[in-house]
């Protein structure tokens, strides 16, 4: 089913803007959260130039990508700025590093209250995420769980 989700969105992509180009894409960075002027920290966020596709990095890789609550509302706020942006027909998500795509929830920010990071957020609720508008997660193999975010294809 996901194959066939990926075929539909290549041949929407072939038909609305021709052959797949063979150049090389230059990435730009999207260094903060435009509402609030906050760098982001826990992800890299950037967008083709002219290609209608933006690309969202976990980025700690130094704990194999685990995300906590200021991960997941960067995330949010990433995809949000991707849904509003008109140019952009595809989200990719990537983790940084060769250790891990993302383990879960960082173990070590658990307090007997729950979570709490760096800006004592105190809830880690992925499902904000999951759950979000903008965001189509497929049902995936058991063992391969959290995050798989696509936009869908326009017909």
């Amino acid at each position: 089913m996901l194959y066939a989700s990926l075929y539909s969105c290549i041949t929407n992509y072939e038909r609305v803007h021709g052959d797949v180009p063979s150049h090389d894409v230059v990435w730009r960075v999207i260094a903060s959260d435009a509402d609030s002027d906050k760098e982001f920290t826990d992800i890299i966020y950037e967008k083709a130039v002219g290609e209608g596709i933006a690309k969202i990095s976990i980025n700690r890789p130094e704990r194999r990508n685990a995300f906590r609550p200021n991960t997941v509302k960067e995330l949010i706020c990433a995809f949000n700025d991707a849904r509003h942006d008109s140019s952009i027909g595809v989200v990719i998500l990537i983790g940084k590093g060769t250790k891990a795509f993302c383990s879960g929830g960082d173990q070590a920010l658990r307090t007997a209250d729950g979570y709490s990071d760096n800006e004592d957020i105190g809830s880690l609720n992925v499902l904000d995420l999951q759950n979000h508008h903008a965001v189509v997660v497929p049902r995936l193999p058991a063992g391969l769980n959290l995050l798989s975010p696509v936009r869908r294809c326009q017909d």
